[in-house]
């Protein structure tokens, strides 16, 4: 078995131009955080997203991977995404037909607070934002984390997954796979499983749930996204990795794509940078 595959995360068109501008409060309050932004003048449009997203698909034709996965946040706008979306799959249909695009929900496309509504939403735009899949002897499983992260208004939803998590897993595993992987959009934690909760991450409550479950079934990769920037953590055998944003970046790393490389024994990766 070797094949490879490339993560994205955070396209998230009109995100530049919602930031844009000296004295933007959304601006000031994300500086305030101790995030890392580039300042400029009040622009329109998607001209940012456009240009490193289309570098991106460029990229993964030249690739040719097995698959793409994008890890949430395609689009900025929380309530009306219908233009953003419109220039995210204009851009979409230009990935090679024999490479499929596998979608996970960020925190942008079903509100940091989902609701059943704003979930059918997604559906009908993504496809299902829980599920998984098979590429030679690995499996891979797609997670809702912002479900995960806030399931106030959808508790359903949350003991749904957790449900077809177990489920999924044990027969994953019980078919004898090579590695599991899961994506999401929130990483698990920071550092340690048990650390306290922030907006970065799931909460530690539903995190330990989702981390026992990992841990028992041999997950050995998570791979997300929504910070922005790259960062690691390890934790008894299971591998965090964030990437990047294709989009706009909110620290020290560019925008860029992360390439997986799985064989037998081994899965390595490696950030491309798209500036």
């Amino acid at each position: 078995m070797a094949f490879s595959f490339v993560q994205l995360a955070d396209p998230q068109f009109g995100m530049f131009a919602a930031l844009s501008g000296f004295n933007n409060p959304d601006t000031e309050k994300l500086v305030r955080s101790g995030l890392i932004l580039p300042r400029c003048s009040k622009i329109e449009g998607f001209e940012y997203e456009t240009k490193r997203y289309s570098k991106a698909i460029n990229l993964a034709n030249q690739i040719n991977p097995s698959f793409v996965v994008t890890c949430g946040d395609m689009c900025n706008d929380k309530i009306d995404p219908t233009y953003e979306y419109a220039e995210l799959m204009r851009i979409t249909s230009e990935l090679n037909k024999d490479i499929p695009m596998h979608w996970v929900s960020g925190n942008h496309d079903v509100s940091n607070t989902p609701t059943d509504q704003l979930l059918t939403r997604y559906r009908g735009m993504y496809g299902n934002d829980v599920y998984s899949f098979d590429v030679e002897n690995c499996h891979f499983v797609v997670l809702n984390s912002t479900v995960c992260q806030d399931p106030s208004n959808v508790w359903d939803e949350w003991i749904k997954q957790v449900k077809f998590l177990e489920s999924d897993l044990k027969k994953a595993r019980s078919s004898d796979v090579r590695h599991i992987i899961v994506f999401t959009h929130h990483p698990p934690f920071l550092i340690h499983a048990d650390e306290g909760d922030n907006w970065l991450v799931i909460p530690k409550d539903r995190r330990l749930v989702l981390i026992d479950l990992f841990i028992k079934y041999g997950v050995s990769h998570i791979f997300s996204g929504h910070w922005h920037r790259n960062h690691h953590s390890y934790f008894e055998g299971l591998e965090i990795v964030v990437s990047s944003s294709v989009g706009y970046p909110l620290g020290p790393d560019p925008s860029g794509i992360r390439i997986v490389n799985v064989d037998d024994n081994t899965i390595s990766h490696e950030f491309l940078s798209l500036e």
